[in-house]
């Protein structure tokens, strides 16, 4: 099959909101949200990146890995990087609202995180924002040792998906809100 089976990512989707609603906290749940959708679309990393608000610098608070210890070196490093506004495809996708799809990453992602994703094994990957019509909560990172070639259908979908976990999201935080 040519492109990514997109049956999976709905049901992974739909594991991913019922981990929400369990603890309605990305850094709650967040790992587990990325290992649900990056296994269905046979991704070996994943990251969620958010806003700080202080900084105004994006922050991974979840971050999911497949490598062992190949990937040590890259999660470290992630875990303690920040992205300053207007680097990297994370703030690409927060500016733009569009997912990138990226099969190359030594020439679609920002040094030195290139370097190290390539020293892991990494080689592709897709950003998709986790937002509504009004706010972007973060950003999803998946990168994958082997990146199929970027179907349109595949593009909508995962833009779906971020905008499903989104308004999940949105959902729980206004009902947590109006219970205290």
């Amino acid at each position: 099959m040519i492109g990514l089976p997109l049956r999976p990512l709905v049901e992974a989707t739909d594991a991913a909101i019922a981990l929400l609603h369990l603890r309605p906290s990305i850094e709650d749940v967040g790992e587990a949200l990325l290992e649900q959708i990056a296994q269905a679309v046979r991704c070996d990393w994943g990251a969620y990146w958010a806003l700080d608000p202080q900084s105004r610098r994006l922050q991974a608070i979840a971050t999911w890995s497949a490598l062992g210890e190949e990937g040590e070196r890259f999660e470290q490093d992630t875990r303690v990087r920040t992205l300053a506004p207007h680097a990297g495809n994370a703030w690409h996708v927060w500016r733009t609202r569009r997912p990138i799809w990226a099969t190359d990453l030594m020439l679609e992602m920002c040094l030195p995180r290139s370097l190290d994703a390539s020293r892991a094994g990494l080689r592709g990957g897709v950003w998709f924002g986790v937002q509504t019509d009004t706010a972007v909560y973060g950003i999803i990172e998946l990168l994958a040792r082997v990146m199929p070639p970027k179907r349109y259908e595949t593009l909508v979908a995962f833009e779906r998906t971020g905008i499903r976990l989104g308004f999940a999201l949105e959902e729980l935080r206004a009902a947590s809100s109006r219970i205290h």
